[in-house]
């Protein structure tokens, strides 16, 4: 195997769990955040710097540019003003009525953020996918479908075997884990039981996809078996982990992801399929609600619930959220500065020892830092992702079709958490969600493509590596 191939194939995975291990965290100021956007900086240099010839993934340099497009709005936000333009925003008055009474007779000019220092930490967050995307990029096609689904199954494996370990009362390595990841119990890596259980419910599709995907004629029997039982297992341990953490909203989504990882494995999806699956989706959804909120058998088993009691988001956060979005929803308070807004429009009266760090509403809360241009990106992402899903589930199925439908249920986890919680702030879940997007638009036939260019001596054994 060539440094290339080698690379290919170790790089995107081991940047994966890199960031599993660092960015388990929605924090914006710990120290293992600072060593993930060192070590990506770093990576992203080399990989410019070693590029002899232009980027060969085409659909990964399209998401890399939207990327840096949706970047150019925060970065913006960050520019200063004159104090009169300044002063005229929304919410400002505040601040500039206490300026005025620590002394400061003339306002300085100030960014459209309300924290710069909070907003410029946002920003290099889009360093995380960035990099997992140009590592892809950059080493062509070689590293193909089947290497990022290996890398996020090994990822989901490697915090949901963390998370049984902290909760298994007899095991030997609980206390030295607890000493080490004093977070959530069963939550792995992450510093809390939801963004775990959104990680493994990611993985139940990719399971499906891999086990549909059609494998070589050239393997046996014994092959082909061996691999079904790891995957089965990991099912398993999945399924186990997901229990384990008690989090609401897995049994919330854990059927209609059961369904349509079913449909992958069918794989097959005709218009009578599309109609009878969505209602079964829609059934189980509301099936699941009513289950998890009034069923007596949970009580006391689901204890994680979105890190936040149902009435305090919906009397609460939610409520003030929207008093904050009627204020900011022209140019938003800036990326990353909600927990520093909201200080500014929370009752003192109901100040508690919880403290709000995030709306739990992701799109509520990117309309509020990031205003009117936020929510057209917004629509524009959730179109883009509608269309694709579409073209997956409905194109001719090839090989590796199984993997791209298993990858918009994945980025659909996503989706459909991020009303209730913020999964995609945590570095982790970002880069497994840009890791599932890439897959999704993996165009056909780009693995194979780089094996016929090759010398023919040099194409089986190229080819023996691709199939897993």
């Amino acid at each position: 195997m060539s440094f290339r191939n080698a690379a290919a194939t170790v790089l995107p995975v081991a940047y994966l769990l890199l960031c599993l291990v660092l960015g388990g965290s929605s924090a914006k100021n710990q120290l293992p955040h600072l060593w993930l956007q060192l070590i990506s900086t770093i990576l992203i240099a080399g990989v410019i710097y070693s590029a002899t010839s232009p980027m060969r993934h085409r659909p990964a340099m399209i998401i890399v540019a939207a990327l840096l497009a949706i970047a150019v709005w925060p970065i913006l936000q960050l520019l200063p003003l004159p104090a009169g333009m300044w002063e005229s925003l929304p919410g400002r008055d505040v601040i500039a009525s206490d300026l005025l009474d620590l002394g400061i007779s003339s306002l300085p000019n100030m960014p459209v953020s309300f924290s710069g220092q909070e907003t410029s930490r946002a920003v290099l967050a889009t360093l995380i996918p960035i990099t997992f995307i140009l590592l892809v990029a950059a080493f062509g096609n070689e590293s193909g479908p089947q290497t990022i689904s290996w890398g996020i199954l090994i990822c989901g494996a490697t915090s949901a075997l963390l998370g049984l370990l902290m909760v298994v009362p007899m095991s030997p390595l609980r206390a030295l884990l607890s000493g080490l990841l004093p977070y959530d119990p069963a939550a792995g890596f992450f510093a809390n039981a939801n963004h775990q259980v959104t990680l493994l419910l990611m993985c139940l599709p990719l399971l499906a996809g891999m086990s549909g995907r059609r494998t070589a004629p050239n393997r046996s029997r014994q092959h082909v078996f061996f691999r079904q039982t790891i995957l089965g297992a990991l099912l398993i341990l999945f399924l186990s982990a997901i229990w384990a953490a008690g989090v609401r909203a897995s049994y919330i989504l854990i059927l209609p992801v059961s369904i349509l990882s079913l449909c992958i494995l069918h794989n097959s999806f005709s218009r009578r399929a599309a109609i009878g699956s969505l209602v079964l989706i829609v059934a189980s959804v509301a099936g699941s609600i009513l289950l998890a909120v009034n069923a007596p058998a949970l009580e006391g088993v689901a204890f994680a619930d979105f890190s936040i009691t149902d009435k305090g988001r919906q009397e609460i956060v939610w409520p003030t959220s929207i008093e904050m979005l009627k204020d900011h929803w022209m140019f938003g308070t800036g990326l990353g500065t909600f927990s520093n807004v909201f200080m500014l429009y929370e009752d003192p009266n109901t100040v508690k020892s919880v403290w709000i760090n995030h709306a739990h509403n992701e799109y509520l809360q990117v309309a509020i830092e990031l205003g009117i241009l936020g929510v057209l990106a917004m629509i524009v992402a959730l179109a883009v992702y509608l269309k694709v899903t579409i073209k997956t589930w409905t194109e001719s199925p090839d090989p590796d079709s199984p993997l791209r439908r298993a990858a918009t249920v994945s980025c659909l986890v996503v989706l459909l958490h991020s009303l209730v919680d913020y999964p995609a702030r945590t570095p982790a879940i970002l880069v497994v969600l840009t890791a599932c997007f890439i897959l999704a638009v993996w165009p056909k036939g780009l693995a194979t493509l780089a094996i016929s260019r090759r010398p023919s001596s040099t194409r089986n054994r190229t080819a023996r590596g691709i199939e897993i």
